[in-house]
């Protein structure tokens, strides 16, 4: 009796010395510009499994996982242990229902914490499937063998095969591209670095900068492009030709002009593409020379890793270039994995990234916070990753609900023959002949026939090179679908942003009104105004968003572009918006539409930082009616100015304006309130520099004149002089606008909590406490 007293005290002595020695989880609720828990509490998911996120620690170096249907955690239903990341995706599916799950961390004297939060979460049965294969299933699935990205060992007799036949045409064109580099080949010298007394940001950094960067590709993408050639062909002139090119870049220092650190615009084309060259020319190589490779691409993925890795990109991912340098570290590592002592690691690492915290610009709907021109730019340069994943991994991307409808947010935001791109960064400079190549590409992946009817309004816009043979090799049979039984507008409520449109079928006969108020807030490259407006009349732009980049994070960028006055927005006492920041929050509320009418409303309040509260609803009465409300509310007594742009000076008299082009005009008629004090300017507070380029834009500001803590904009836009009126009168409830056009007439009664809507058979109320997204 005494031994089996002595044993329980000693087994309770121990429990209370493991319990007293678990230390503490920062288990704190994420802050802005941290991925966060995931699935947070209460989430409902759109992939089974769902993939898991928590805070890392500092002094954690690994975790255990754990995922129960009852809170006490008994009989997991899934577990790992110790797992080195901060976040999991399982290799299995879960049956629909209810679940919990928890995290602990172990530290480097192997000392767990004490377990966190259970946060609850529930699997719907519509859930996609996406698991993620383990790490030892996905090492299992690369060739033993060379080539490894794009196509296995046995593909390359298939694609000689079409070579010879139904592609002969396209690789007459490659064949030709790859004498050209024997012919002239490539300047080979390393690029240089930045003197020592060079501006930052200067046009001379920036020559240097960017053009490292065109160095390197012409360099690593001509070696590339002759490996390819040489695979299919097997003529060892161009496999040499590739080498020569491979070994010359193998002379520059990993630790120099093109480091990472130093320059990765110049960094990242140099991880890929001497990867695809390595191995597709694998066999032209000595093992001296694979050794060499070997050694500086050992260099160049560790920098990258560490980058990434190092700013904890799992838990923070929203740095814009890390956002395509994780998958082309997974490139290096897909190739290297059994020949770089680390790159197992990097594979591990790029996976984990793809199925946790990728797409970071976007969710289920499809659309992209920093806009269309990134969206092209980013998702594009994927597609090669989608390749990889399909071709090497057998994994289809486009299983998941992003990548499924991600094309929508091309054929809404810009239909066929758009000459803009709307809000986003550089998307001035894009239009949908820039975008109709990737439409394509989209398409063909995606197996939507709209998306390729879209590509198809643009002519053959078939990608050229390496790629784009192999694009054309996938062989899919798909036809086009007009987009005659769609919605002609569409919102992307992941990224806060609504595109209303009179037509899909030509941007040349559409009136467009675009309209964002995003819960990512102005951060990174979508940094425009929540609750911020634009209308495009006839494929170009009208009411526009302002100023044009000329360097990232020049003075004109950052002081100008970056702030709420360059937006069709409101500023309160002068003030915008937290400018460039995910602290800028906006949301949108409602959105119907229907053949008629549409509706879009959104809140931005907290985007501010003397408000507590902007309403702004749209209403687009098809094709060329815009009634706007506007609701704010301020802590105390303020001024407000309303805020327009555009490339033509805008007219006025007492209370209406003039806004007109070439392609069109805008009668804007500020209904209340009714004294208003109106200006314009055609200079920047900040210009671009002179290098770079002028701009010809007007700035117009309808202005208050006496502080009022509560304020109310309703105005009213016809188009091409449209045969419309629009007349305010006391209603139940609110301000009742009796809206006269010549099918029929409207009848709006705005409050500041709701607005109603009658017009013919609708009869629609949208209230701010109920969220509302809707079309006929």
């Amino acid at each position: 009796m005494r031994c089996c007293i002595v044993a329980l005290l000693t087994v309770g002595c121990l429990w209370i010395a493991m319990s007293a020695s678990a230390w503490e989880l920062q288990d704190r609720p994420a802050a802005t510009g941290e991925w966060g828990f995931r699935p947070d509490d209460g989430d409902v998911t759109v992939l089974n499994p769902p993939s898991f996120t928590w805070r890392p620690e500092n002094d954690g170096v690994a975790y255990d996982l754990e995922v129960a249907t009852e809170l006490s955690f008994t009989e997991p239903v899934y577990a790992i242990e110790k797992t080195p990341w901060s976040a999991h995706c399982p290799d299995v599916s879960l049956p629909p229902g209810a679940y919990y799950w928890r995290y602990r961390a172990w530290d480097d004297t192997n000392t767990p914490s004490i377990w966190s939060t259970a946060r609850q979460f529930e699997v719907p049965e519509e859930a996609a499937h996406f698991p993620k294969p383990s790490h030892e299933e996905l090492l299992q699935r690369i060739p033993t063998e060379h080539p490894r990205l794009f196509f296995r060992p046995d593909d390359v007799a298939h694609l000689q095969a079409l070579a010879a036949g139904p592609l002969e045409s396209q690789w007459q064109r490659l064949l030709d591209q790859a004498d050209a580099l024997i012919d002239n080949p490539p300047d080979t010298t390393e690029p240089p670095k930045y003197p020592e007394d060079v501006e930052h940001k200067s046009e001379e950094w920036r020559r240097i900068w960017w053009g490292n960067r065109r160095h390197a590709i012409s360099v690593a993408d001509g070696a590339a492009t002759l490996a390819f050639v040489y695979r299919l062909s097997g003529d060892e002139r161009y496999g040499e030709a590739a080498r020569d090119l491979m070994m010359a870049f193998c002379e520059w220092d990993p630790k120099g002009s093109t480091n990472y650190r130093y320059n990765d615009e110049a960094a990242m084309p140099l991880l890929y593409y001497p990867t695809r060259a390595y191995t597709w020319a694998y066999d032209i190589f000595t093992p001296e020379e694979r050794e060499r490779i070997q050694a500086v691409m050992a260099i160049r993925g560790e920098d990258c890793y560490n980058h990434l890795h190092g700013r904890r990109h799992l838990w923070r991912p929203f740095a814009s270039h890390s956002n395509r340098a994780w998958h082309w570290l997974g490139e290096v590592a897909t190739v290297f994995h059994d020949e770089i002592d680390d790159a197992s690691t990097w594979l591990d690492f790029s996976m984990h990234v793809f199925y946790t915290c990728y797409p970071v610009w976007g969710g289920a709907d499809g659309g992209w916070h920093e806009g269309q021109a990134y969206w092209v730019s980013y998702l594009r340069r994927f597609m090669y990753w989608d390749m990889v994943m399909q071709s090497i991994y057998d994994v289809n991307v486009f299983d998941r609900p992003f990548f499924k409808r991600t094309g929508d947010f091309g054929l809404y935001t810009c239909p066929p023959h758009t000459q803009t791109g709307a809000f986003g960064d550089q998307a001035v400079l894009s239009n949908s002949q820039r975008i109709a190549q990737f439409m394509q590409l989209l398409a063909i992946a995606a197996d939507n026939p709209y998306w390729l009817w879209y590509a198809e309004q643009h002519g053959d816009v078939s990608p050229g090179g390496y790629f784009g043979f192999l694009s054309a090799a996938q062989g899919r049979d798909l036809q086009s679908k007009t987009p005659d039984n769609l919605p002609t507008s569409a919102v992307f409520r992941d990224v806060g942003v609504a595109a209303l449109n009179s037509t899909l079928f030509d941007g040349r006969e559409n009136v467009q009104v675009h309209f964002k108020s995003s819960p990512y807030g102005t951060q990174s490259h979508g940094y425009n105004a929540n609750n911020a407006f634009l209308i495009n009349l006839r494929g170009e732009r009208a009411l526009i968003r302002s100023g044009r980049r000329d360097i990232h994070g020049s003075p004109h960028h950052r002081e100008w572009m970056w702030e709420t006055k360059s937006d069709n927005a409101i500023l309160v006492n002068g003030e915008g918006q937290f400018p460039h920041t995910h602290q800028a929050l906006g949301e949108i509320t409602h959105f119907y539409t229907s053949d008629t009418l549409d509706v879009v409303a959104g809140e931005a309040g907290d985007s501010y930082r003397p408000l507590d509260r902007w309403g702004r609803r749209i209403l687009f009465f098809k094709p060329d009616v815009v009634l706007i409300h506007d609701v704010l509310r301020a802590p105390e007594p303020s001024t407000y100015q309303w805020l327009l742009h555009g490339e033509a000076p805008f007219e006025w008299d007492e209370r209406s304006v003039v806004w007109e082009m070439d392609h069109g005009r805008l009668d804007i008629h500020f209904l209340t309130p009714t004294t208003l004090t109106f200006s314009q300017t055609d200079t920047f507070d900040t210009p671009p520099h002179e290098w770079a380029f002028t701009l010809d834009e007007w700035h117009f500001t309808a202005a208050t004149s006496h502080p009022e803590q509560f304020m109310e904009f309703i105005t009213f836009i016809r188009v091409d002089n449209a045969d419309a009126t629009a007349r305010l009168e006391e209603g139940d409830g609110g301000t009742l606008v009796r809206l006269t056009m010549p099918a029929e007439t409207a009848h709006i009664t705005l409050s500041e909590h709701s607005f109603h809507v009658e017009m013919g058979t609708l009869e629609e109320t949208f209230d701010d406490n109920a969220v509302c997204m809707v079309s006929e």
